[in-house]
């Protein structure tokens, strides 16, 4: 029996097969049918998002001349059959006007595996970009309850590679497109993780991209720029103590009453809006303390 190199671990996890009921073809050891290219259909759960007109340019020529030497492999879809890797090449074969294509056939039970298979075949071809890899790693985790670990050895990649991957989903949206268009690499963009404000992620992206900055440079660059950030301090929590003296006294002396500090130690801020408003919290003062 044949079978695909899948990614460590992933035969553990579920069966995933050839069909045996499909004639060998071409001495290649694979099992290949010829089916129609209208009884194709694309997987829209697939990890690839984008697939640049230059590159499905090129494969046409490529195929026009050679034909498809890869076939694309899919799994049965009711009276279809749906893509699980080779979509680029199913386009090109589509748009060149091709009745039928080879392809392989494989026994698939569940769309988990189909997800899974799919994200593999594109990995071990390097079709996906880093925000391509990274969606299809959460929404693997997500539909599969999966860890950062049981994930990295199910897709045979070291979890730290599957975690930074994922952070990189973190980042704004302009931030992302310019890791799927190649303007920004994904370990330099993986630095602008840290940054909180999404303007300065941005800013800084561009600044990298401009001067052509390696990942260290960027990391340098981000850690001067945290340096530079003022630390903003949160809010204590006012105790219930506190709350209540500072509610009697705005009540008192009809104005806006500030504490801050604690049970313990702490200042009071008695607001006034004019020299009549301070003359009469004098009075009211002098006459508390009398």
């Amino acid at each position: 029996m044949h079978r695909k190199a899948l990614g460590k671990g992933l035969d553990a996890l579920f069966d995933t097969n050839y069909r045996d009921d499909i004639p060998e073809t071409n001495g290649t050891g694979k099992h290949i049918l010829s089916v129609a290219i209208n009884d194709i259909i694309p997987n829209p759960k697939q990890p690839r998002e984008r697939i640049p007109d230059d590159s499905l340019d090129e494969l046409k020529r490529s195929i026009a001349e050679n034909g498809i030497l890869e076939p694309p492999v899919v799994h049965r879809k009711g009276n279809f059959f749906e893509i699980i890797a080779g979509e680029r090449r199913y386009r090109a074969a589509k748009e060149l006007n091709f009745e039928k294509i080879d392809v392989i056939v494989m026994n698939v039970e569940s769309d988990n595996q189909v997800l899974v298979l799919s994200l593999i075949e594109n990995i071990q071809r390097e079709d996906l970009n880093a925000i391509e890899e990274g969606k299809a790693y959460h929404q693997i985790m997500e539909r599969m309850e999966l860890t950062q670990e049981e994930l990295a050895k199910v897709v045979g990649k070291n979890r730290s590679t599957v975690a930074n991957m994922l952070r990189l989903l973190s980042l704004p949206d302009s931030v992302q497109t310019m890791v799927c268009e190649g303007q920004l690499a994904s370990g330099s963009a993986r630095a602008l993780v840290p940054i909180q404000d999404e303007d300065e992620q941005l800013k800084l992206a561009r600044k990298i991209i401009a001067e052509g900055l390696s990942a260290r440079s960027a990391e340098a660059l981000v850690k001067r720029t945290l340096s530079h950030t003022p630390r903003v301090s949160s809010p204590k929590t006012i105790s219930p103590v506190v709350e209540s003296i500072r509610e009697n006294l705005q009540r008192q002396y009809g104005t806006s009453v500030k504490i801050k500090g604690d049970d313990a130690a702490g200042k009071i801020e008695i607001s006034y809006h004019s020299k009549d408003e301070l003359e009469v919290l004098l009075d009211a003062l002098r006459g508390d303390l009398v």
